[in-house]
């Protein structure tokens, strides 16, 4: 039986590219914009391009902001993709401060003008474990500093270290994009669809 995952609707982002790895990672995915649609899926993700506080206001509004709460607070499967991740976080420099979700404690903060900003194409992500580093495709201006750093099992270097990847209880969350990753994308995405 294949894990089905809902792939939150937002009006932000690149939603179909999403669905389509998740099912090239087996998973059997579906778009959903009405919340009351999530209570029978397996597993939440929340992908996302744009702008930080327009993804808080569209969740809210949408009613999706209580989704992703209920479902977190549930402990259940739960990935968040680029601004899918920020928006987790308490707060951003973008546009801000702007208030975020407030589920993870920490910021996020614009990648230092030293380097090209946006950060757009394939970086180094290093295990907190020391295990292989891989590359992935990344495409962003903001980056997330976690007040905790052993939530971070993925750090990634752009002018300034940042987490890349991280893991609390239920909830993954990943500031590059798998969908745009090739193989190590669709691998993460299966793993993280057979844990689910």
């Amino acid at each position: 039986m294949k894990v089905k995952v809902a792939v939150l609707d937002h009006g932000m982002g690149n939603m179909r590219s999403v669905a389509k790895a998740l099912e090239a990672a087996g998973a059997r995915p579906a778009l959903i914009s009405d919340p009351r649609a999530a209570g029978t899926m397996d597993a939440l993700c929340l992908p996302g391009q744009g702008v930080f506080d327009r993804c808080t206001a569209s969740l809210a509004d949408g009613g999706l902001e209580v989704v992703i709460r209920e479902w977190i607070e549930a402990d259940r499967p739960f990935l968040g993709i680029c601004l899918g991740m920020q928006v987790l976080f308490d707060i951003s420099e973008e546009h801000g401060p702007s208030k975020g979700l407030g589920i993870v404690p920490g910021k996020v903060t614009r990648l230092p003008a030293t380097v090209t900003v946006p950060h757009i194409g394939w970086n180094t992500v290093s295990a907190a474990d020391g295990t292989r580093p891989e590359y992935y495709y990344f495409d962003h201006s903001f980056a997330v500093h976690p007040n905790d750093d052993s939530i971070v099992d993925g750090w990634c270097e752009h002018g300034d270290r940042f987490a890349a990847r991280v893991n609390l209880g239920s909830l993954t969350a990943v500031q590059f994009h798998p969908e745009k990753s090739g193989l190590a994308g669709i691998e993460l995405l299966r793993n993280w669809v057979s844990a689910a």
